[in-house]
């Protein structure tokens, strides 16, 4: 395995000198986890545009649509999302807003939100790599965005026990050039708790108010910038937030820069001058007749009280093999480790992430992704358990994924995922679907899709069909779920049978003020529960 490990990176490395052509994307809503760090889940679209700090993504699991992530950071085609639950998310998940997609001049139909497939046309950015530091024309104009959102989260079950309601404020705001100056800044916070929970608030401030970012930037001139606060740098964002101060200087195709502070608590997100951290990064970006060329290499080193907790490598590539084919790949190499009880350097691979992208024809694009990451030692943070930890395991993956689109207004879909482990049941996932986009007489747009599950503890299948389109021209649109499933848990004899029925509604009282709605309700034999989802954004 570590053999293979090494050739991969270096075939990666050796595709340095080629470049793809860039396109973009049609269906902006719908976007794909293309890699994760131990700290961040990056998620590609073919645009942002629609998308603001502070949004909640979503994703079908088991074909129902869950609030997972929320985005923190992003680039014109790029987000970094917090989790915010426990659910495991994968390589090649796909992720959606519920946001009205609608342009501000012309009102077109709402594309439906699809369970995991690829977008209709290829990206130009495979990961994280692409950020904000790009020059534009308009780069010393002040500007103001940003977005205010409330949000309840209401379960209810026959059982008194399991109805809860949870509340959710966030608020982001990006400053450009402040009045003309050579000040930015930028924050994402939130405040969450849930009714008749209020003690919990009390006890514990810190775990239901979050700083996710909070930062200013100094700019002297265009090929340097400082940072100071909590930020995400999106040249190495795989290490996730840096609390202290980033510094970056770009001599025509080159970059190099520099941060040194801290890490936030791992318990809560709050401040901790313990975990200190600083490190060094160089990247190259190359722009050549046909495309360009990204890479960069990082060194990092990060400490628990005063001790070395974690010293690695980070390296990140994208480029093309042939027109019309993409490749991304990223690796971490860790430097360090304790050998009974005694610091010892070392050359390990611990990370290791590659992908490609073909568009054969501009109806058919292919995409395929190997995973294999060992567990990440951090030596003192868990110290208690570091002998459990030291064991060399790796999670292997594939997915393989297909989506043709024959005519105008029919995309048919296929994504298929296999992981697997030492000493451990394998799990497999299959999903397929058609869709059929503003369909005659009814001006909406249909999806059926077909989903089969088999892991260690349960196989499954999932059929289900989807109807959406705008009620209210330019203001209001709905979409209707109706799913059945099936679960067969090992070790019981009975399956579990369900049925679902979501209904989603999306209105829009101004151009920057918007309202959704959303139901989800589970029928079982003798059981009854359900969900519902409301949130209210003020754009800025």
């Amino acid at each position: 395995m570590q053999g293979v490990k090494y050739v991969l990176c270096l075939v990666s490395l050796l595709a340095g000198g080629l470049t793809v052509s860039a396109q973009n994307a049609p269906e902006p809503a719908v976007g794909e986890v293309s890699y994760k760090s131990s700290q961040t889940i990056y998620i590609r679209f073919a645009s942002t545009r629609d998308i603001a700090i502070g949004d909640t993504l979503y994703f079908a699991d088991r074909d129902s649509m869950t609030a997972i992530l929320v985005v923190k950071n992003k680039s014109s085609t790029s987000c970094t999302g917090t989790q915010l639950t426990d659910h495991v998310i994968e390589i090649g998940t796909k992720m959606m807003t519920r946001t009205v997609q609608v342009p501000e001049e012309e009102v077109a139909e709402t594309p439906p939100i699809p369970v995991p497939v690829l977008p209709e046309e290829p990206t130009d950015i495979e990961d994280p790599s692409e950020h904000e530091s790009s020059k534009s024309t308009d780069k010393n104009i002040s500007s103001l965005s940003g977005r205010i959102s409330a949000a309840a989260y209401i379960n209810f079950a026959e059982n008194s026990l399991g109805n809860k309601q949870r509340m959710r404020y966030t608020i982001s705001v990006n400053a450009k050039r402040i009045n003309q100056s050579k000040f930015s800044a930028e924050t994402y916070m939130s405040f969450r708790h849930t009714l008749d929970e209020w003690d919990e608030v009390q006890q514990n401030f810190k775990r239901a108010f979050r700083v996710y970012g909070l930062a200013v930037q100094y700019e002297p001139n265009n090929t340097t910038s400082l940072w100071a606060g909590r930020r995400i740098n999106y040249n190495i964002s795989n290490i996730g937030a840096i609390d202290g101060l980033q510094a970056e200087k770009q001599w025509n195709k080159i970059m190099v820069g520099a941060f040194a502070g801290s890490r936030p608590d791992v318990r809560d997100y709050d401040f901790n001058p313990n975990l200190r951290q600083y490190g060094v990064y160089v990247g190259n970006q190359t722009q050549a007749k046909n495309g360009w060329v990204n890479s960069s290499l990082a060194f990092v080193e990060q400490k628990n009280n005063g001790h070395t907790d974690r010293r690695f490598l980070y390296v990140q590539h994208q480029n093309a093999l042939i027109k019309r084919m993409h490749i991304f790949t990223s690796f971490e190499f860790d430097l360090y480790t304790i050998q009974n009880g005694q610091p010892k350097n070392t050359f390990d691979i611990t990370s290791l992430y590659v992908s490609i992208r073909y568009r054969p024809t501009r109806t058919l694009s292919l995409f395929g992704a190997y995973d294999a990451r060992n567990n990440i030692i951090y030596y003192e943070t868990y110290k208690s358990t570091i002998d459990q930890l030291l064991e060399d395991e790796t999670r292997q993956g594939y997915r393989l994924s297909l989506n043709f689109r024959p005519w105008k207004r029919v995309t048919i879909g296929s994504n298929a995922g296999y992981r697997f482990q030492k000493d451990s049941p394998s799990s497999k996932n299959l999903n397929s679907y058609i869709r059929f986009s503003n369909v005659p007489g009814i001006k909406a747009s249909v999806s059926l899709t077909v989903v089969l599950l088999e892991s260690a503890y349960l196989n499954g299948t999932v059929i289900g069909g989807r109807i959406s389109r705008d009620l209210i021209r330019g203001k209001l649109s709905g979409q209707l779920d109706i799913r059945a499933v099936q679960y067969r848990y090992n070790n019981v004899e009975v399956p579990l049978n369900q049925s679902i029925i979501g209904l989603n509604l999306s209105y829009r009282l101004t151009r920057k003020l918007s309202f959704a709605l959303n139901f989800e309700g589970e029928f079982q034999k003798k059981l009854t529960s359900g969900r519902v989802y409301t949130n209210l954004i003020k754009r800025l």
